[in-house]
């Protein structure tokens, strides 16, 4: 579990499916939205995730909540379908957007997975349009790389991603 001022990053439970399904109807995240049939499944899987805790091979997905235990989003890492590099993930309910809260948790997530994986660096991805969710990498000091076209294995399409990495720092 990590805390911040105000928000608790914590794994899924199995009693959060009430509040994980608020998840599964944002417009934007269409692998979520894909599950809306299937929520128990879907947050058993991510549960599963948590015994193996891989980044690096696999993915692991926290909630974002309030102190008052509602949920904000979701924030994780993993690794990129086609890239094959650790990628930091993050969404927020429509209605929490604009707080600062993906670029809280994005940043904890992105010190924790450098500090405690063996990688020399994390990525982000984001769709050339979504310029708030470039801002928050931006934010959590991820440099900007490049523009490339990649293929969303969910929907077979290929599409133009701005590429960033946040480094480990060498001491």
């Amino acid at each position: 579990m990590f805390e911040t001022e105000r928000l608790i990053i914590r794994n899924f439970k199995e009693n959060d499916l009430n509040n994980f399904k608020k998840l599964l109807d944002i417009p934007e995240v269409t692998g979520w939205q894909m599950q809306i049939s299937r929520p128990k499944e879907f947050l058993q899987w991510h549960i599963s995730n948590y015994k193996k805790m891989d980044i690096i091979c696999g993915i692991i997905c926290f909630g974002i909540f309030d102190k008052y235990d509602n949920i904000l989003g979701a924030v994780g890492a993993g690794k990129h379908d086609e890239l094959n590099e650790t990628e930091i993930l993050y969404n927020l309910l429509p209605s929490e957007r604009g707080n600062g809260y993906a670029t809280e948790a994005a940043k904890i997530i992105t010190e924790w997975a450098i500090k405690n994986y063996d990688i020399p660096y994390i990525i982000g991805t984001t769709e050339v349009e979504n310029i708030k969710s470039q801002k928050v990498l931006e934010k959590c000091r991820y440099e900007y790389i490049n523009e490339q076209t990649l293929l969303v294995h969910i929907t077979n399409e290929r599409c133009k991603f701005k590429y960033y990495r946040y480094y480990k720092k060498i001491k």
